[in-house]
């Protein structure tokens, strides 16, 4: 069964497998959101991308996602606090909050159409059991500068007994928006092959990478391997 964004995307271009051997600057293995991610960043600071996908674009997580992009991952923050410290609890928050204005930039300056909308993101409880758990989570981000709240009203069509609420959170059509990644990715000649499989990484003797697929072989001066698993043993294939 297919996700709504899946079923509801209108692209249609599909692209091409690798036909032939090539040589890139960067190869990526993966095209969900992060693979993407990095091809964009890379291709506008001028590298050479090509960007492998054993299926079409964005099939498994990123095509299955929730579609929020928050800072909000249930109640973690005073886990942070306690297990890591306040610095490091304090520099996840900013990093989270900085991608919201990473995706914002690139959704304005690409001009994606990717029903992007801010909204407020809520944990909440129907247990009263649960409040002081909630209430906790609310003082420890608001230790961290975050202007988060406790509330009991969510517009939900049922009753809670509490939530947090964190503020200018926001939620888009992940597949219009990789689609315009894509697009992007493109217009600075980056290359995105699917149904293409990576089937082995290993080092060349000139410092490069070989990277063997079904279709053909890509050398590489730097591989990103964005899978939805690993399939290398990274350190002994990459490194040795």
């Amino acid at each position: 069964m297919n996700s709504l964004w899946l079923d509801s995307n209108q692209k249609t271009n599909k692209y091409q497998s690798l036909s032939n051997d090539l040589e890139t600057d960067v190869c990526i293995i993966g095209a969900g959101i992060f693979g993407l991610t990095c091809a964009y960043y890379l291709t506008h600071l001028g590298f050479q991308v090509t960007v492998l996908e054993k299926d079409e674009i964005a099939q498994k997580t990123t095509g299955h996602t929730t579609a929020k992009i928050t800072s909000q991952h249930n109640l973690f923050y005073d886990y942070l606090i306690h297990s890591y410290g306040k610095k490091f609890a304090s520099d996840y928050l900013e990093a989270n909050e900085q991608a919201i204005k990473n995706i914002k930039k690139i959704i304005d300056t690409e001009k994606i159409k990717c029903d992007f909308e801010y909204q407020n993101s809520y944990v909440y409880t129907t247990q009263k059991s649960e409040i002081n758990t909630i209430k906790k989570e609310v003082s420890a981000v608001t230790s961290l500068g975050f202007p988060c709240e406790f509330v009991t009203k969510t517009g939900l069509p049922f009753e809670i007994e509490g939530a947090i609420c964190f503020k200018k959170q926001a939620q888009f059509h992940p597949l219009k928006y990789v689609y315009g990644l894509c697009d992007a990715i493109s217009s600075f000649d980056g290359k995105i092959y699917t149904n293409t499989v990576v089937t082995n990484v290993e080092n060349n003797m000139d410092s490069t990478y070989l990277i063997s697929t079904n279709h053909g072989t890509v050398k590489s001066k730097f591989v990103i391997v964005a899978s939805h698993y690993p399939f290398i043993n990274f350190p002994r294939t990459l490194l040795s």
